[in-house]
């Protein structure tokens, strides 16, 4: 029992302390340790890359919102498709000769490894991005804007994991 006043004032406020591991297992770390305390499981399976992209016609130099020093910006949708999605689609639409060739041609272009692609790919573009807007592949994802600088009038965006396949106007 408390005789002391002092002494039970100093126990209520103390009971409003908790444990600093309490506070540690709130925080939300990704790639760390989960929260229930369990070990990671090494043997879990990897996660598919996916890629994302958008469509812009070669020839666009200027955005529908214009920006008083001189830039512009427009929206454009955004798409998104799983690596095994995309080797899929390749496998089904790319046959014949040197099938393999460009099958690795058209996968590196539209994970954004690769800057261009050979005039006699640009069909198989053609066909996937007809195959994306019409959501038979891949889906679509939120919107992303497309900044042109005064200058060069050359697309960029902030947004980092997103890569342009450039379109001509007419194939």
């Amino acid at each position: 029992m408390i005789n002391n006043k002092k002494e039970f004032k100093m126990i209520q406020k103390l009971k409003h302390l908790k444990y600093f591991s309490n506070y540690i297992a709130e925080q939300e770390m990704p790639g760390e340790m989960p929260m229930d305390g369990s070990a990671p499981n090494p043997q879990a399976a990897p996660t598919d890359p996916v890629f994302k992209f958008l469509f812009l016609n070669k020839n666009e130099e200027e955005g529908d919102y214009k920006y008083p020093d001189g830039s512009s910006s427009k929206r454009y949708n955004t798409y998104q498709i799983t690596k095994t999605q995309l080797i899929a689609w390749l496998d089904k639409n790319i046959t014949g000769g040197s099938a393999e060739t460009k099958r690795k041609s058209i996968l590196e272009y539209i994970s954004g490894d690769k800057s261009s692609i050979t005039p006699n790919d640009k069909k198989y573009i053609e066909s996937f991005k007809n195959a994306v807007t019409s959501e038979m592949e891949g889906k679509q994802t939120q919107d992303t804007e497309v900044i042109f600088s005064p200058s060069d009038r050359k697309p960029t965006t902030d947004v980092i994991d997103v890569t342009f396949i450039i379109t001509p106007d007419k194939w």
